[in-house]
């Protein structure tokens, strides 16, 4: 359990996946980035995130324990 929670803190798809889940929920109580950016760039930053998390997932070969 130790290795596992050491290599999420090493994993950048992990932090991407935090940061879309604060940004996600962020949205949804108070629409945070609706309000500051528009309804546009909002759905493009969290469409880019989870774009960027495909991409991340695609080229990730090791396992958590192993970082």
């Amino acid at each position: 359990m130790e290795a596992k929670l050491r290599g999420a803190i090493k994993s950048k798809m992990m932090w991407v996946n935090a940061l879309l889940a604060v940004l996600g929920g962020l949205e949804l109580v108070g629409s945070h980035l609706t309000v500051l950016y528009g309804t546009e760039v909002a759905a493009a930053i969290l469409l880019i995130g989870g774009v960027t998390n495909m991409v991340l997932r695609s080229i990730t070969t090791s396992a958590l324990e192993d970082k």
